[in-house]
This record gives C-alpha cells, sequence and structure tokens, in this order.
C-alpha cells in the first residue's frame, strides 16, 4: 500500500503513469520482497528501492530543471509552426508640428496583414490613411488600399525550402524529448545505485557487527578455557586483539553508512536529517543476456545515439537551404491599389475605395549576383556539418557498440564471480564452524579460529560486493540500452 500511495503522489505531482511501480523485469536482479527489515535502527523509516525510485523522480532537481526547460522548447516549436498564420499589425503615428509660424498635425493610420504560404508566395493587404490638419485651412485625408503578391520562382522557393524552419524544429522536438528521457534514465540510474550503494553499506555494517559479536564469543570461550587450564593466558591476547580491530572495522561502516544515507537523501532531495533505512535484500538471480538483441535494442531506443542521427536530419535540410540560397532571386511580383481621393475626414476614405480608381502591376524581379564568393560559405558549412554529423553518427554507433559488448560481458562474468563468491562464504563459515568444535576439544589454536573468523569476514564482504556490482551492472545495462524506463514501467508526461 506504501508504493501505491507513493505512485499517486507521483501521478498528481509530474503526471507519470500510475502503473510507473513496476518490478523490474525477469532478467533484472530480484531485490529482496520488502520482508520484516533485518537490524533495522529504532526510529528510522523503511525505504524500498520503488519507492527511492519515485521519490528520484519527483524531487530530483536536474529533473525539474529538465522539465522546465521543455516548456519553453515547446513553445519554440509552437512560434516556427505559425509561420505560415496570417500576421496582422496595425502601425499609426500622430505629429504636431510648427514650420514658419504654421500649426500642422499630421495623422497616419496603416493596418496591414501579411500571410506566407508553403511556396514561399507572401501575400500582403494593407490601408493606408493620412490626414493633415493645417491651422485656418481646411483638413485633407488621403486613403489608399494596397494589395501586393510576390513568388518566388529560384530562391526562396518551393514547399522543401520553406517548410525546412518546422522541419528542423521539429527534429529538434524529438531531439528534446529524447534529453529528458536520457537525463530521466541517468537520474534515475543513479538513484538505484544510490540505494545499492546504502543497502551494501549497512550490509557492510551488520558484517562487521556479527564479526565483533564472534570475536567477543571467542574471547569468552578462550577465558573459559584459560580458566579450564586448557589454553595459556597469553593467547588471551590474541582475542583481545581481534575484538580491537574489529571494533575499528565497526567504526569505518559506521562512517560508511553515515557517508551513503546522507548521499542518497541529497541525490533525493529530501530532509537530509531522515533516518532512512534500505529494507531490500541484495539478491543477484542468474540473468542471461543475447548480445544480439541487446544491440538491436540499443540501436533503437538510446537516446544519444537517437540524437546523433537527428543532427543527421537536421545538417541535411541545413545543406539544401543553402543550395537555394545560392539560385538567382527571380520572382514574379503582382500588385494593385484603390484610392487616392482626397476628402476632409480620414474616415470616409474608407467609404470612397468603392468608387476610387483601381491600379494594378505584374511583372518579374531579377536580381543575379556576381563574382559574391561569400554566397557559397553557408553551402560549404553546411557540407562540413553534415558529413561532421556522419561521424559522429558514427563514433556514436561503435560506442554504443562497444559499451552493449562490454556491459553484456561484464553481466556474465560478474553472475559467476557472485556465484562463487557464495559458495566461498558458504565454504568459510563450515571452516569456521568446524575449528570452533575443533577448539573446544583442543584440536585447534586461537590463533587459528581468528584467523578462520578473518575469512569468513572477508568471503561475507567479498560475496556483498560481488552481488550489488552484478545487479548494478543490470542496471547499468538498461542505462546503455535506454530501457530504463521500460523496465520499470515509468512513462514522461511532456
Amino acid at each position: 500500500m506504501r508504493g501505491w500511495r507513493i505512485s499517486c503522489l507521483l501521478a498528481a505531482g509530474l503526471g507519470l503513469a500510475p502503473a510507473a511501480v513496476a518490478q523490474p523485469r525477469e532478467r533484472a536482479p530480484r531485490a529482496a520482497a520488502p520482508a520484516a527489515p533485518r537490524n533495522m535502527p529504532e526510529g528510522s523509516i523503511p525505504l524500498t528501492l520503488p519507492e527511492t525510485v519515485f521519490l528520484a523522480i519527483r524531487s530530483n532537481r536536474a529533473i525539474r530543471s529538465q522539465y522546465l526547460q521543455r516548456v519553453s522548447d515547446r513553445f519554440a516549436l509552437r512560434v516556427t509552426e505559425a509561420r505560415f498564420d496570417p500576421q496582422y499589425n496595425i502601425a499609426t503615428s500622430v505629429n504636431r508640428a510648427r514650420i514658419g509660424g504654421v500649426t500642422t498635425t499630421a495623422t497616419l493610420v496603416n493596418p496591414n496583414a501579411t500571410i506566407l504560404l508553403p511556396t514561399g508566395a507572401q501575400f500582403t493587404f494593407g490601408w493606408q490613411g493620412s490626414q493633415n490638419n493645417i491651422r485656418n485651412q481646411n483638413p485633407r485625408a488621403i486613403g489608399q488600399a494596397t494589395f501586393q503578391v510576390i513568388q518566388p520562382l529560384l530562391a526562396g522557393a518551393g514547399i522543401d525550402y520553406n517548410m525546412a524552419p518546422t522541419r528542423i524544429a521539429r527534429l529538434q522536438e524529438i531531439g528534446s524529448q529524447l534529453q529528458l528521457k536520457a537525463l530521466v534514465i541517468d537520474q534515475v540510474s543513479q538513484a538505484i545505485l544510490g540505494y545499492r550503494a546504502l543497502l551494501q553499506a549497512q550490509e557492510q555494517l551488520r558484517i562487521s557487527d556479527e564479526a565483533l559479536r564472534r570475536a567477543r564469543e571467542l574471547a569468552s570461550v578462550n577465558v573459559a578455557l584459560a580458566a579450564a587450564g586448557r589454553i595459556a593466558q597469553v593467547e588471551l591476547i590474541q582475542a583481545e586483539t581481534s575484538i580491537a580491530q574489529q571494533e575499528l572495522t565497526l567504526v569505518g561502516a559506521q562512517n560508511a553508512h553515515q557517508q551513503a544515507r546522507l548521499a542518497l537523501l541529497t541525490f533525493l532531495a529530501v530532509n537530509q536529517s531522515q533516518r532512512i533505512w534500505a529494507v531490500e535484500r541484495p539478491a543477484a538471480d542468474s540473468a542471461r543476456v543475447a548480445l544480439p538483441r541487446a544491440l538491436e535494442a540499443a540501436t533503437n531506443t538510446q537516446p544519444d545515439y537517437l540524437r546523433s542521427i537527428l543532427a543527421i536530419e537536421v545538417s541535411r535540410i541545413n545543406l539544401d537551404v543553402a543550395r537555394n540560397q545560392r539560385l538567382w532571386d527571380l520572382s514574379f511580383v503582382a500588385g494593385s491599389a484603390a484610392g487616392g481621393a482626397q476628402t476632409a475626414d480620414i474616415a470616409r476614405t474608407l467609404e470612397q475605395l468603392s468608387s476610387a480608381r483601381n491600379d494594378f502591376n505584374i511583372g518579374l524581379r531579377l536580381n543575379i549576383p556576381l563574382g559574391q564568393i561569400a554566397r557559397e560559405q553557408p553551402e560549404v558549412q553546411a557540407t562540413v556539418a553534415l558529413r561532421q554529423a556522419e561521424i559522429a553518427r558514427e563514433g556514436a554507433r561503435d560506442r554504443l557498440r562497444q559499451q552493449v559488448e562490454d556491459t553484456v560481458r561484464n553481466i556474465d562474468a560478474l553472475r559467476r564471480q557472485a556465484e562463487l563468491a557464495k559458495r566461498a562464504r558458504e565454504l568459510a563459515g563450515m571452516q569456521l564452524e568446524t575449528e570452533l568444535v575443533k577448539l573446544q576439544v583442543g584440536r585447534s589454536s586461537n590463533f587459528q579460529v581468528v584467523s578462520f573468523q578473518g575469512s569468513l569476514q572477508a568471503a561475507e564482504s567479498a560475496e556483498l560486493q560481488a552481488v550489488i556490482a552484478y545487479a548494478n551492472a543490470l542496471t547499468q545495462l538498461d542505462q546503455v540500452l535506454g530501457t530504463t524506463l521500460d523496465t520499470w514501467q515509468i512513462s514522461l508526461n511532456d
């Protein structure tokens, strides 16, 4: 129920799907089903791995900042897509002047509308009215309505050229979404690693505490054996030395635990004074990852690689635009005007437009630039940028393949190491139990028991490190493939 409440809170706060709380897929390491917390200090707050992920999504400052950036990015796309909407403008001015003792008041009103079509044609509709008021003279007003169309035929012509800004903006919008996805993946992965670092510190604290308990129990046994005359008093020094060493190790483990706790709280952007306790148990289920499927998934979902592909598409569009701009400027021009009659009032000029004289013009406009080498520069730059984007994509593809292969191979090695570490810990425990029995019957020495206790402690630490490393490798594989959000069933609300 606790996880469901957190998921509902996230759905309300960030618009994430309530299904965002899901256990990892079968290939992911099975973090312990939250059983009764072991050795949890009184007053501590139990924390599971899914809750850590949700807190990271809800409170993480980097994610919140990126969502704010998305507001700006989406508005930029909206502005670009509105370039073919009618543009309206009203210009007006009033000027009062005294020249040669004559006071004149001039009023100008000029509303107009402009429409750009995807073919490059630009239509302009406008009306201009002006009125002059001179002292001791009758006012004079002139009004004129105009219409003009300009259709480029070479440079600036065509749907591909005029839709280029919109296409680039849409590609950049996709890139912005991929950037958000990459950031969320990175932050979720860091939250998981931070949680496991806390879990490892807690388990290391438990291992150190149990090692200290065993050392003290051995010291008690030695005291009893010395009192019975079965061992020399001098052998008690070995047990006391072991206790001192374990106490020293325990202090270091306690400090490491507090560091891991504070680091996780800081990353989650929650109250740093909270006494949280990771209630999962480190475990590593056997998982095998097929390299071909992993490579296919990476090329289809890895955000950084997909952004390198988008960069190529943007560069191609920019190259087409640059080539278009090297063409001659040939345009079809047509227009008409009605009005020009003088009246006493600027408002009455509108009434006379229907009976005013109509003029029109139609023709071609040609501009041929000669000897301007600077006109070639945009095309050269766009060509170089396209080639660089293709090279960057090739590098990104090779790096991605390397990361996938290294991670998959690392998972196989770490899985085997975890299995061997578990076996080594079991054998070390059996050796210690056997040696304790032998000590009780006088067939072993205190030095050997202390040595086997150290071996068991080292084996427990090695197993813990191997299990955590294996679980982290699976998390890293999700991050490399770009499937972290799918694994945790997290939906981004854009």
